[in-house]
C-alpha cells in the first residue's frame, strides 16, 4: 500500500510537468525506474530550481508582419512590383536599445530577403505592431538597386557604446546582387557611422554573413576605439574577423564551424524540414580588463558547443592562411538534446539559448561543465516558443539585464503551411532576475576556485585552477 501510495503521489506531480522534459530527465538517469520515480520527487518537492519562475512576457505578436510606407504610392509601387507581398516577411532576430529621458525604448527587427516581397529587412516596432524601416523607408527599399543601402540583414548587435552594428548579406535569395557589408549606426543619432565591405578574399559564392558579435575591448568604459566584430558564414562555413579600428578583415575556417548530417532534419511540433546550416548561434564572455575573451559558438545543424579564444580570433595572421589551428578551437563532449538556434551571454558568464524539442529557452552557467545536468530551464511552451532565432541579453536603464526572445513558426515557414490567421511570431522578454530566482544557474560549482564568472567579478583573475566551462578545454 505504502509503495502504490508513493506512485499516485508522484504519477500526480509527474503530470504538471512538460513530458519532453522529462524525458530528458530520463535520458540522465538511466537507473531504472524506481530511482527514476524517487528522483523525480525529490526535483518536484524539494529543489527550487525545477520550480524556478519561468514566464516570458509576450511585448508583441502577430500573424503577419504589417509595415508603414512613406505614402499610399509606395505601398503601391512595392506591391506592384511584388517589393511587397502581404505574409511574406519572417522575422529572424531582435535588437533592443533604453534611451535615456522620456523617449520610449527602440526595439530592431530584421527580416531577411529570402525572397522577393519584404519592403523592409531592417526595422523598429512601433506601440502599433507595425514595423517601420530604420534608420528609414529609402535604405531599405534599394531591393539590390542600390548597394549603399540595405539588401538583407539577418541578424544586428548592440554594443555597450550605444552603436547597432548590422551586418547585410548583400542577397536577395541565393543572387548575389551586392557585396557583404558591415554598418555601424549612433543610436543616440540615428547616423551611419561605420561601413566595411570585406575584401572578395574573404568570402566564397555560397557565403551567407548572418550573425554578427561585437567585442568591444578599451578599458575605459568610454573607450570605443578598439573594437572587433566576429561574423557567422552560415553557409560558407566561416567566420569573418572585422578589425574596426584599423578597417579590416579576414577569414577563418575549420571544421566546426561546418553542420552535422545527421543533424539537419529538424521536428518542431510534428513537423519536419531539412536545413544543413552551419555556424549560426554565437555568444562572448563577460569583457574584463586585461582577461581574454571566450566565444561560444555552434552550427545550427548541430547539438554540440564550441569554444575558442578571441585572442585567437584577432590574430592577423589568418590575413595569409585562413585555415584555424586545430587544437585552438574545442567542442565540449556532451551535447544538448537538439538542436538549437541563437544564444546570447549575460554579464555574470550565463548563456541562454532555446531548444527546438520541447520549444523552450534554458541556461547554463558557463562556470559549470557543459552537461545536461547543468542544462536549467527558463521557460517551456509548445505554443509560444517556437524556434527562437533571436536571443538577446539587454541592459536597461536601472542596471538590470533582460532577457529578450523572438520566436517564429519556422516549421510551418519552411513547409509552406503558414496560416495568416493564427499567431505566427512573437516578440517575448522578461528581466533576468526574475527568470533566474531560485535557478541553479546563478549558483557557481561549490568547488570553483575561479572567480571568473562570480556576482562579484574583480578586475584581475586568479590563475586558472576548475575543471569546469571553458577553461579545462582551453588549457594547453
Amino acid at each position: 500500500m505504502e509503495i502504490y501510495r508513493q506512485n499516485r503521489i508522484c504519477i500526480s506531480l509527474l503530470s504538471q510537468y512538460d513530458p519532453h522534459l522529462l524525458d530528458i530527465y530520463k535520458a540522465e538517469m538511466g537507473y531504472g525506474i524506481e530511482r527514476f520515480f524517487l528522483l523525480s520527487y525529490c526535483l518536484a518537492c524539494c529543489w527550487p530550481g525545477f520550480a524556478a519562475k519561468g514566464n516570458l512576457r509576450i511585448v508583441n505578436q502577430w500573424a503577419e508582419l504589417k509595415f508603414e510606407f512613406p505614402s499610399p504610392e509606395a505601398e503601391q509601387t512595392a506591391r506592384a512590383n511584388e517589393f511587397y507581398v502581404p505574409g511574406a516577411s519572417v522575422p529572424i532576430d531582435i535588437g533592443v536599445f533604453h534611451k535615456k529621458g522620456p523617449e520610449k525604448s527602440v526595439i530592431f527587427v530584421t527580416i531577411p530577403r529570402f525572397d522577393t516581397g519584404r519592403p523592409v529587412t531592417l526595422g523598429t516596432v512601433g506601440a502599433d505592431g507595425i514595423i517601420r524601416g530604420y534608420p528609414d523607408y529609402e535604405t531599405n527599399d534599394n531591393q539590390g538597386r542600390n548597394c549603399d543601402g540595405l539588401t538583407s540583414v539577418f541578424r544586428v548587435a548592440i554594443d555597450r557604446c550605444d552603436r547597432l552594428w548590422v551586418m547585410d548579406a548583400g542577397k536577395i535569395g541565393d543572387n548575389a546582387v551586392c557585396p557583404p557589408q558591415l554598418l555601424a549606426y549612433n543610436l543616440k543619432t540615428n547616423e551611419l557611422i561605420y561601413r566595411h565591405r570585406p575584401n572578395p578574399s574573404t568570402y566564397i559564392a555560397t557565403s551567407l554573413f548572418i550573425t554578427p558579435v561585437v567585442d568591444v575591448r578599451g578599458e575605459d568604459p568610454n573607450d570605443c576605439s578598439d573594437t572587433f566584430v566576429y561574423v557567422a558564414d552560415v553557409s560558407g562555413f566561416g567566420l569573418l574577423v572585422v578589425d574596426v579600428a584599423n578597417d579590416r578583415s579576414w577569414r577563418i575556417t575549420e571544421k566546426r564551424f561546418y553542420p552535422f548530417p545527421s543533424r539537419g532534419t529538424f521536428t518542431i511540433e510534428g513537423e519536419s524540414f531539412d536545413l544543413m546550416d552551419g555556424v549560426l548561434g554565437m555568444a562572448l564572455s563577460p569583457y574584463l580588463p586585461g582577461r581574454d575573451r571566450f566565444l561560444y559558438f555552434h552550427a545550427l545543424a548541430s547539438t554540440t558547443e564550441n569554444v575558442v579564444r578571441t585572442s585567437v580570433l584577432r590574430n592577423d595572421s589568418f590575413i595569409h592562411d585562413p585555415n584555424a589551428n586545430p587544437h585552438s578551437i574545442h567542442v565540449f563532449p556532451e551535447e544538448r538534446p537538439n538542436q538549437s538556434a541563437a544564444e546570447a551571454m549575460d554579464n555574470k558568464g550565463i548563456l541562454y539559448f532555446g531548444l527546438m524539442d520541447p520549444p523552450s529557452i534554458w541556461c547554463w552557467n558557463s562556470a559549470t561543465e557543459y552537461s545536461r545536468r547543468n542544462f536549467h530551464k527558463i521557460a517551456i511552451n509548445r505554443e509560444t516558443l517556437q524556434f527562437a532565432s533571436g536571443v538577446k541579453v539587454v541592459n536597461n536603464l536601472k542596471g538590470e539585464q533582460e532577457l529578450w526572445v523572438l520566436t517564429s513558426r519556422f516549421q510551418k515557414v519552411m513547409t509552406g503551411t503558414i496560416d495568416s490567421n493564427s499567431i505566427n511570431f512573437r516578440i517575448q522578454a522578461e528581466k533576468l532576475p526574475i527568470l533566474l530566482e531560485n535557478s541553479p544557474c546563478k549558483m557557481p560549482p561549490k568547488n570553483n576556485h575561479i572567480s571568473y564568472y562570480a556576482d562579484n567579478i574583480p578586475i584581475k583573475f586568479p590563475a586558472y585552477s576548475s575543471k569546469y566551462g571553458a577553461t579545462s578545454y582551453l588549457k594547453r
